[in-house]
Parts: C-alpha cells; structure tokens; sequence
C-alpha cells in the first residue's frame, strides 16, 4: 500500500488554503455577484453579499448575518492558512493534535461558507417575490463552491495525515535510501583465510661416537645435525 509523505500534505494543504483565501478575497473585491432587476424602475443593479450596503429596495437587515458569517469564515481562514504554515516550518509540533485542530477548522469555514451561500440564495428567492422582479447569477458566486472544495479537500487531508502518520514515517522510504539499504546485505563477503600450512618434516641425524674397543659410545651430550626436507 501507498502512504503519502507528510511534506507533500502539508504542502498541498498551504496550497489549498492559499487558493481559499485568494478566492475570498476576489469575491470580497468584486461587487457583482448579482444582477437585480426592481419592480419600480428597470435599472437593472449588482449586488454582492460582502457590500455594507444594499440596495434602497432591499432591506439591509436581511443580509446582516450573511455579512458576518462571510467575514468569519475569512477569518477562520487566515488563522488556518498561518497554522499550516507554522506546522510545515517546523515552528509548531506536528502532532495529531495539531493536525485534528486544522482538519476542524477547514471543515468549519467549509460548512460556514456552504451555509452563508445558501442563506443568500434563499435570501433572494425570497426577495424575488417581494422587492424585484428577477435576480441573475455571475460567474464570481460559483467561486464559493469551489472555496467549499478547497476547504473540505484540506480538512479531509489532514484527517489522513493524522490517521497515517506513523505509517507515513514508516514506509515512506526515499528511492535512493532503501536501494542503498538493499544493496548492503549483498555487499558482504566471506572471506576464508588460508590454510595454515603445515611444519614441514625434520630429519635428525645424531652423531654417535666409536670407541677404542668397538662400542658405540654415545655421550651424555650428543651432536645432532638437523636437516629439513623441503
């Protein structure tokens, strides 16, 4: 089976969160997210959920706490992203811990941001009847869905990653550094010394002594020559 390392979570996680908060920031720029259409006069007005104010038709009270909920998950995504970056500097402990609080903040500002959407979708639904004729969408409202993603698809990491951790640290062997380290047990050889060779054979030759009457007469101290057979 294969584990994904825990820098490659990381990093996807900082790109993920990054590409929230780009998105939410674009959102929070541009101001037609809307197109409204009055019952009065056929001047046709952009709205957006992030505006402080809205149109003279439109109660503002009505959007207040799609306002706040927006501005919340901005922030819960800011303090995400600096998280992620802190743990993937190695400035905070990487733990399970850590990786739980992350995975619970990304799918907090995801469930945040899917609720603020359909608050104002629901919003205009209603308004349609009461204070315009029609409303269309631009293409800016379809980049909260894909914020939504963003957010989810990080959550879901580092649930992963807090889940495989160790099997991460395990198995999750460089290229380089487990084929070095199968290469190590064939390196070895026996090495068999010599035989020891054996003395070689002395031949002792003992130098008797004749005496006058015939006898050997062989002294207390006897000369010996020593040869060696080669």
């Amino acid at each position: 089976m294969m584990h994904i390392p825990n820098r490659s979570i990381q990093a996807a996680n900082i790109f993920f969160s990054s590409g929230a908060i780009l998105l939410l920031i674009v959102g929070l720029i541009m101001e037609d997210w809307v197109e409204l259409i009055p019952k009065v006069r056929k001047d046709k007005t952009t709205h957006s959920p992030w505006l402080g104010c809205c149109p003279p038709f439109w109660p503002e009270e009505s959007l207040e706490v799609v306002r706040r909920i927006m501005r919340m998950t901005l922030n819960i995504s800011i303090y995400l992203n600096l998280i992620i970056g802190l743990q993937f500097s190695y400035m905070i402990s990487q733990n399970k811990c850590v990786h739980l609080l992350v995975g619970f903040l990304s799918f907090f500002a995801g469930c945040l941001l899917f609720y603020a959407i359909i608050v104002y979708h629901h919003k205009l639904n209603k308004g349609q009847y009461v204070y315009f004729v029609n409303y269309k969408t631009k293409w800016i409202a379809f980049t909260v869905y894909l914020t939504i993603a963003l957010f989810l698809t990080c959550g879901i990491f580092c649930f992963i990653q807090s889940t495989n951790r160790c099997e991460c640290m395990k198995f999750c062997i460089p290229h380089t550094e487990s084929k070095s380290q199968e290469m190590i047990p064939s390196t070895i050889e026996v090495v068999s010394l010599p035989p020891r060779c054996a003395m070689p054979r002395s031949i002792v030759h003992v130098h008797s002594v004749t005496s006058k009457d015939g006898s050997l007469n062989r002294p207390h101290t006897q000369a010996r020559r020593v040869t060696w057979a080669l």
